[in-house]
């Protein structure tokens, strides 16, 4: 398979960040609906976004204080650093609300329908420093990212019907197969945390599924394959659809996956906290400023269904907007990611309090 053209179409918001209209603040959760809207959990603001193709604000939800300015909230349609979205078939929105340790669920016009989850290692509820990945099947079923942060967590993926009852969950902490977290915090602080305390480990994070109807009906697979970031194994964990670990992908190809998205032919893009090239080995913590912008800001990894790479996804003139946010560190970036639904050449790649917009064009 030839190399994808690559070009960047648009700059979505100020490097230097807001709370604007069209401003964000380390926006790391992004989704696409089926009309080609895209959706910004806007994290650092506290508030879910939505704009349509072309960049335009549709509306904007979460707490202000007396100043206007965004602030934390934990009423129903308020968020506490949102870190992940998805949108089902009718395009309600799904929002990891991370910090309250719940799931909210929106209308497509932004009202809010319902909420469900709370702090804790029960059914139905979060732990650490609450979800941090969510998806949506074909089945309408929400699939959320029980993980790991300072506070502990629960390394476990769990499923909801689309109201927030519990329906089942799978995953546990460690490095086999269908496992999540582990070895990273000992590559590089030299210490296991385990499975219940801090700092270092995040877990599962980001999922994607492929709901083909080839693999549907092969495999009977309930809806879809489904594929977890897991971040501190550095690789992708695939599942089937009823939650029987399938196998691992992106093995020496991605460094701590953090957000994930699937096209229709099946090429999973990654993104991460570290999956910048040149590869870095070690992470100084004491000195975040020490990490480089790789020229290219090539923070996207494609891979195919085996797992092999088939390209990494930037341009130089996403490094020369990403030059002036250099003192935010690495983790500021590139995390959010989402493929377009109306027309799959079209990805959108937060870099730090920007959205960049790409086209990627596959020759087919």
């Amino acid at each position: 398979m030839r190399e994808p053209t690559v070009e960047l179409l648009d700059t979505i918001g100020p490097p230097s960040g807001g709370h604007g209209d069209i401003e964000f603040s380390n926006p790391s959760g992004l989704t696409c609906d089926a009309a080609g809207n895209l959706v910004v959990a806007d994290t650092g603001n506290h508030r879910i976004v939505k704009i349509d193709g072309d960049g335009n604000l549709l509306w904007s939800l979460g707490a202000r204080d007396d100043r206007g300015a965004p602030r934390p909230g934990t009423a129903q349609g308020e968020f506490w650093s949102p870190q992940a979205v998805c949108a089902d078939s009718e395009a309600n929105i799904y929002v990891a609300d991370s910090r309250n340790c719940r799931v909210q669920k929106l209308s497509p016009d932004g009202e809010p329908i319902t909420a469900f989850g709370s702090w804790g290692n029960d059914y139905g509820q979060f732990g650490g420093e609450g979800p941090i990945g969510i998806a949506v099947d074909e089945k309408g079923r929400v699939l959320v990212s029980d993980s790991h942060t300072v506070l502990g967590g629960n390394h476990r993926i769990q499923r909801f019907d689309s109201e927030g009852d519990y329906l089942d969950q799978f995953g546990s902490y460690g490095t086999g197969l269908g496992q999540f977290a582990g070895s990273v915090p000992i590559r590089e602080y030299g210490l296991d945390f385990g499975p219940g305390i801090g700092p270092g480990p995040i877990g599962p994070a980001g999922i994607a599924i492929d709901a083909e109807p080839g693999l549907l009906l092969d495999r009977n697979n309930l809806g879809g394959d489904i594929y977890v970031a897991d971040c501190d194994n550095d690789r992708i964990v695939s599942f089937r659809g009823t939650g029987e670990p399938a196998g691992v992908l992106g093995l020496g190809a991605v460094r701590r996956p953090r957000q994930l998205a699937i096209d229709s032919t099946g090429r999973l893009y990654v993104s991460g906290v570290h999956s910048h090239e040149p590869p870095y080995a070690v992470h100084d913590i004491n000195d975040p400023h020490r990490w480089r912008i790789e020229p290219e800001c090539r923070w996207v990894t494609v891979l195919n269904k085996s797992g092999a790479v088939i390209t990494r996804i930037g341009t130089p003139e996403a490094h020369d907007i990403m030059e002036h946010q250099l003192g935010r560190g690495l983790h500021s970036h590139g995390h959010g990611l989402a493929v377009s639904r109306t027309d799959e050449s079209i990805v959108y790649v937060q870099g730090g309090n920007c959205i960049f917009k790409f086209r990627v064009d596959w020759g087919e």
